[in-house]
């Protein structure tokens, strides 16, 4: 059985957790073992979820608080898979490896689903309807393949494979993460320094120049008045441009919203060869994958439509998979969905033809892989002097205009 406790330290600290025990007896003792003092224990199926109303800024904090812990939830499947492969290769039990699983999980959220995955398990349910409640961690590909793994009675090396896709996926998403980082932090900064110009730095010399009472040239008079209505009205453009960012989010979540975006995506300048690239890769490895693990090749397409994250591509694969439903060769049903480059078109229809298509697709993957960090490598080289160039025109008109007046006085004085 699975309880939540609260507990006090040796040091007269608070903790609140989940310990798997066979009794509340058994986990007072537990719990006493490590050095707590039980202050509340209750059994997980019977806690209730809490009904009070929770204030707007409250509300905001836990949902940012369930978002961030959910993302880290998503990234601890590759760990979880690992950590899950290695005890079943050992001969351990499922509900045991499980059991000795969660006591190493810090993440409160991840740990809480693994907790409810070990109680269905208990009362008779298959591990991939368990992980099937916990869609929001576990992957509809995840989820297929246990299943076949359950099935063909080889879950150990079925959860091994996903491990190992699980810690290529994670790797992926950090050289994007890291490539963007720099960039990203370049604009924030140049973003930073020229507010802090304008609001700051600007308007006194406006007022400098107002008491000699000179005509200002053209250039210093637009950034002039650029910096009196920033340092009046920035709090406005802070509440507008959250308003924007909130209704560009809302507004992506519908139907056509996410078609605008998914279609800006395909069509964005210098980053539409690195997208293009990027579905690629997760079309052909992850198809390889499920095929490589028995699953039927319509599953398949239906599991990795939902992979490639983009509505207009998931069209093109739904018009492939029914060709290929009406007869067709996979090769011939991709070529007339046009999302695929010819050489990978070529390497399909080779790797058909000597029936190692799932071998053929994770090789092309292995390709775009490599591809994919090369892309992204002179991306980055690319995006950085752009930023540099761009933040340092901006920062040099600033600063030109605001030495024109100066240096029309001296040439009065002289």
């Amino acid at each position: 059985m699975i309880f939540e406790y609260q507990a006090l330290n040796r040091k007269g600290e608070t903790v609140t957790d989940i310990i798997d025990a066979t009794s509340e007896i058994a986990a007072k003792q537990k719990l006493r073992t490590q050095g707590l003092y039980v202050v509340k224990l209750t059994r997980h199926d019977e806690i209730a979820k809490p009904t009070t109303t929770k204030g707007f800024f409250a509300k905001l904090y836990s949902d940012a608080a369930e978002y961030i812990s959910l993302k880290f939830s998503a990234k601890l499947v590759g760990i979880f898979s690992r950590q899950l492969a290695t005890l079943l290769h050992a001969g351990m039990p499922l509900l045991t490896a499980l059991t000795d699983i969660i006591e190493q999980i810090d993440n409160k959220n991840f740990k809480k689903a693994i907790v409810d995955v070990k109680e269905k398990l208990e009362e008779g349910s298959s591990l991939s309807n368990a992980l099937l409640l916990h869609r929001n961690i576990f992957s509809d590909m995840y989820i297929s393949m246990v299943r076949v793994g359950e099935n063909l009675g080889s879950l150990d090396q079925v959860i091994d494979r996903l491990a190992a896709m699980e810690e290529k996926k994670n790797i992926l998403k950090s050289k994007i993460q890291a490539a963007l980082w720099y960039p990203i932090f370049m604009i924030i900064f140049a973003f930073c320094v020229v507010a802090f110009l304008m609001i700051k730095i600007v308007p006194s010399l406006s007022r400098m120049f107002a008491d000699m009472g000179r005509e200002l040239p053209i250039p210093t008079q637009i950034v002039m008045g650029i910096s009196s209505f920033l340092s009046n009205f920035w709090y406005f453009l802070l509440i507008g441009g959250a308003a924007v960012l909130y209704y560009l989010k809302e507004y992506v979540k519908t139907p056509e919203g996410r078609e605008k975006f998914d279609s800006l995506k395909l069509r964005a300048p210098l980053f539409r060869n690195l997208y293009k690239k990027l579905i690629v890769l997760r079309f052909t490895q992850n198809l390889g994958i499920l095929l490589n693990n028995r699953v039927d090749i319509l599953k398949s397409f239906e599991i990795v439509k939902k992979i490639v994250n983009n509505i207009h591509i998931e069209r093109k694969i739904e018009e492939a998979a029914k060709r290929i439903k009406e007869g067709s060769s996979v090769a011939n049903a991709l070529s007339k969905a046009d999302f695929l480059p010819k050489m990978v078109l070529g390497m399909i229809a080779a790797g058909e033809s000597s029936d190692r298509l799932d071998d053929m697709l994770l090789n092309i993957g292995n390709v775009y892989e490599t591809e994919l960090d090369l892309t992204i490598s002179s991306l980055t080289s690319m995006i950085e002097p752009i930023i540099i160039v761009i933040m340092g025109i901006t920062i040099g008109t600033i600063v030109v205009s605001v030495l024109l007046p100066i240096f029309e006085m001296n040439l009065l004085v002289q």
